[in-house]
C-alpha cells in the first residue's frame, strides 16, 4: 500500500466529476499530512486490511464489532494501548476521508477500548534523555574531525543542540534555509510537526563561546566540505565521498547514540530529540525565562515544555533525598 491510504478510486464522486477530479482531490487530502504521518497512517490501515481480509471481512466500511474483535486480539497479544489508539486513529482517518460511517465512533467500540485501558494500562513513557553541555562536549571530543563524516557530524549534532530542532526538520534543511547574519545564523524551517500548513519558522542559531562547540564554525566547516550545490544540507557520507542524498531521521538517532556510546557514554534512552531535549534542560540550568526557551523549541503548549523538562530537573536539585545522608 502507498503512502497515502485514501485512494482515489475509493471516493464517490457525484454526477459530473471525473476520475481525473478524484485523483486531485485524493492527492490534496495526502498533502493536508506529512509524510511521517502518512506513512505510519498507511503501515496501520494495511494491518488492518490485511485482517480483515484473512477473517473475509470488509476493512471500508469496517464493522465495530470487527473493530473490537482486532483490538481486543492485538490488545491480548500484547501490544500497548498506543498502538491500539493509533489504529483506532488511522481507521477512523481512512473511514472520514472517504465518507464511510467511522466504526471508532461506535459506542461499543469506546467501551471496548476503556475497558482494555482499564485491563491493561498503559505502559509508561519512556522519553529520551536530555543530553548536557559537557556530555555534548565530550561527544564532540572523541569525534575525528578531520574526516568527512567526523565533520558532518559534529555539525549535525551542534547546529541540532543549539537550535532545539527537531531531527525531521535537521534532515530536511536545505542549503538555501541557512541565512548567515553577523550574530549567527538564521535557519528557516519550511514545514514541522507543529506547522503542518507549511507557514514556515525561523531559528536563530547564535555563535558559540568556544571553538569546539561553535555551531557556527562547525557547519562553516561542513559545508566548506560539502559544496555550495543546491539541496539538502546534510548528505550521506559514502566511504569518504560526500553525496547529494539527504538524510533521513533514523540516521541522526543512530549516529547520536553510537557517537555517545563511542565517547564512553551509557546508549540508553539517547535519541535524536536528546539534542532537542537537552538544549531545554540546558537552557533552563542555566536560568534562561521560560518564555525564551518556548520561543526557541517553539513549543505551543508551555505544559509540555515544563512537565517534560523543566519540572524533572527541578525535582532533582530540590529533592530532600540528597539531605538524609544516605
Amino acid at each position: 500500500m502507498n503512502d497515502a491510504p485514501v485512494p482515489a478510486d475509493t471516493l464517490e464522486l457525484p454526477a459530473g466529476l471525473t476520475e481525473i477530479d478524484a485523483v486531485r482531490i485524493a492527492d490534496a487530502l495526502a498533502a493536508a499530512r506529512a509524510d511521517s504521518t502518512r506513512h505510519v497512517y498507511a503501515l496501520v490501515w494495511d494491518q488492518w486490511a490485511r485482517w480483515c481480509a484473512a477473517r473475509d471481512i470488509p476493512a471500508l466500511p469496517g464493522d465495530p464489532l470487527a473493530l473490537c474483535a482486532y483490538l481486543t486480539e492485538r490488545a491480548e497479544a500484547g501490544k500497548a494501548t498506543g498502538t491500539l489508539d493509533m489504529a483506532c486513529t488511522a481507521i477512523r482517518h481512512v473511514h472520514r476521508m472517504t465518507g464511510a460511517e467511522d466504526p471508532v465512533a461506535s459506542e461499543t467500540v469506546r467501551q471496548v477500548r476503556r475497558g482494555l485501558m482499564r485491563t491493561y494500562g498503559a505502559a509508561p513513557r519512556r522519553l529520551a534523555r536530555p543530553l548536557t553541555v559537557a556530555e555534548i562536549r565530550q561527544i564532540l571530543n572523541s569525534i575525528d574531525r578531520t574526516t568527512p563524516i567526523g565533520i558532518r557530524d559534529a555539525a549535525m549534532i551542534l547546529l541540532g543542540y543549539a537550535s532545539a530542532m527537531r531531527r525531521a526538520e535537521i534532515v530536511a534543511l536545505a542549503l538555501a534555509d541557512i541565512e548567515h547574519k553577523p550574530a549567527g545564523l538564521l535557519l528557516h524551517i519550511r514545514q514541522s510537526k507543529m506547522d503542518q500548513e507549511g507557514h514556515g519558522q525561523v531559528v536563530a542559531v547564535a555563535h558559540g563561546q568556544h571553538a569546539t562547540t561553535d555551531p557556527v564554525a562547525a557547519l562553516a566547516a561542513w559545508r566548506a566540505l560539502r559544496g555550495e550545490t543546491p539541496g539538502a544540507l546534510f548528505t550521506r557520507i559514502w566511504a569518504t565521498t560526500v553525496s547529494a542524498e539527504p538524510l533521513s531521521g533514523h540516521v541522526v538517532a543512530r549516529m547520536l547514540r553510537a557517537r555517545a556510546v563511542a565517547a564512553g557514554l551509557d546508549g540508553t534512552r539517547i535519541t535524536a530529540h536528546s539534542l532537542r531535549a537537552g538544549h531545554a534542560t540546558a537552557a533552563a540550568l542555566a536560568g534562561v525565562p521560560l518564555d525564551r526557551i518556548a520561543a526557541q523549541t517553539r513549543h505551543k503548549d508551555l505544559t509540555v515544555l515544563v512537565n517534560r523538562y523543566i519540572r524533572p530537573m527541578e525535582a532533582l536539585t530540590a529533592t530532600s533525598s540528597k539531605d538524609l545522608g544516605l
